[in-house]
């Protein structure tokens, strides 16, 4: 869930929240008041009633009233009614017929040595339907209220978001190869502001990082590159020269052999390194059956030396959008992997479906993941040959250009390269 989003929310539950029980305390709070009036217009009319009870002519005393009953009973001496009750009471108007709300006061009063039990009825239908238009006026103006607060909120808080908006979207784009300079908008807002400076601190240590890593890169393929060379030809001249002892030419020869392999090592793990640094950038439509064709005419001696039987059915228009060089490289260990792990007279199988490519080769089965498979130094086999980095730079490169790469075990081993993902 969006921040704005939860935002929103919890604002909207506590605004309603607040709205309902502000209705309820005003409904009652307005219900009081009005009853607080009618109950002193009440104790007007009794007082009214009482000054004509005791006047000359009683019977002339109390005028008709459309809004209000008067009920008048003589009591007994041994009668006991409470005096001075408000209550609220219905009462059936044959000419609308429906009840109608009555707020009623009861008071005992004595008139010719007699006492009388007098009850005064108010009419509430005016007050009742002038609460109900007061509520439902109010209950539009605060849900307006509520809903122009809302839209403003949500207004003021994408507004004030938008550049946090702009900072992810920057660093979702930053490249660190583009050598492009990274510079975030300015915000009016602290912590945005706080966040910005932290970012930019913190790229600008990952680009200082990455050309010193890069400087070493380019200096540890020039400056150990140059002895291994040198020691391999000084070695090829004693392995020429005739007048070693049995025993000192095989130990030339190992020390040859881990000489060239150090070699290999140390340009696999730079070719690895400019890989993640991104220092292939030039890209063009490659046609991958050409690619293929070259990698299966360079690799045709070991083919034949193990009986190989290839079958290659990649049509001759598709091509993917890389580095060509790139290219070569996958394609090459993906070959190489299948030939060095394959079975004499076995077959390896280069099928097309749509954009997926998939590169099957006979061998025994073994029990290893497609995790274990593309792990640094990782090797299925106790070959002196493989480095296990082969299927750490196919993985490598399909994560530079967003392929997906998986490997499954079904009769054959295969490698399946999506180009569409």
């Amino acid at each position: 869930m969006k921040l704005l989003t939860k935002t929103t929310l919890n604002f909207l539950s506590i605004t309603l929240f607040i709205f309902l029980f502000g209705i309820v305390a005003f409904y009652f709070l307005l219900r009081g008041q009005v009853d607080k009036n009618v109950n002193l217009e009440l104790e007007k009319r009794k007082a009214s009633i009482i000054t004509q009870l005791h006047s000359d002519d009683p019977s002339n005393s109390i005028p008709p009233n459309p809004n209000e009953r008067i009920i008048i009973d003589v009591l007994a001496n041994n009668d006991s009614i409470p005096d001075y009750v408000y209550t609220d009471t219905l009462i059936f108007d044959d000419l609308q017929n429906r009840y109608i709300p009555f707020r009623k006061l009861g008071f005992v009063a004595s008139f010719n040595n007699q006492r009388i039990y007098i009850q005064i009825f108010k009419s509430l239908e005016e007050s009742d339907f002038l609460i109900v238009q007061i509520f439902l006026i109010l209950t539009i103006l605060v849900i307006v209220l509520i809903v122009s607060l809302l839209i403003m909120n949500r207004i003021t808080l994408q507004q004030s978001w938008k550049i946090f908006n702009q900072t992810i979207k920057k660093i979702s784009n930053y490249d660190v190869n583009a050598h492009e300079q990274f510079e975030l908008q300015k915000s009016d807002i602290t912590e945005f502001e706080d966040l910005n400076r932290v970012i930019q601190t913190m790229t600008d240590r990952i680009n200082s990082d990455y050309l010193n890593l890069k400087e070493y890169t380019e200096n540890a393929s020039h400056e150990i590159q140059n002895p291994l060379a040198i020691i391999n030809s000084k070695m090829e001249l004693l392995l020429q020269s005739g007048d070693l002892e049995e025993k000192h030419y095989k130990a030339v020869v190992d020390a040859y052999e881990a000489s060239n392999r150090l070699s290999r090592l140390n340009k696999t793990l730079i070719l690895l390194a400019r890989i993640e640094n991104r220092q292939f950038p030039e890209s063009k439509d490659v046609v991958l059956k050409n690619i293929i064709n070259d990698q299966l005419e360079l690799l045709e001696d070991l083919i034949n030396s193990k009986n190989i039987t290839i079958e290659n059915n990649i049509k001759n228009n598709f091509s993917v959008h890389m580095n060509p060089f790139l290219a070569e490289i996958l394609f090459i260990n993906l070959i190489k992997n299948a030939l060095r792990h394959n079975i004499d007279k076995g077959e390896i199988i280069i099928h097309q479906s749509s954009n997926i490519i998939s590169i099957s080769n006979t061998g025994p089965k073994h029990e290893m993941t497609s995790d274990d498979l593309f792990k640094r130094f990782h090797k299925s086999s106790n070959s002196p040959e493989s480095l296990g980095l082969g299927l750490s730079i196919v993985k490598k490169i399909c994560e530079v250009y967003n392929f997906n790469i998986e490997y499954k075990y079904d009769e054959m081993h295969c490698f399946l390269i999506n180009f569409s993902s």
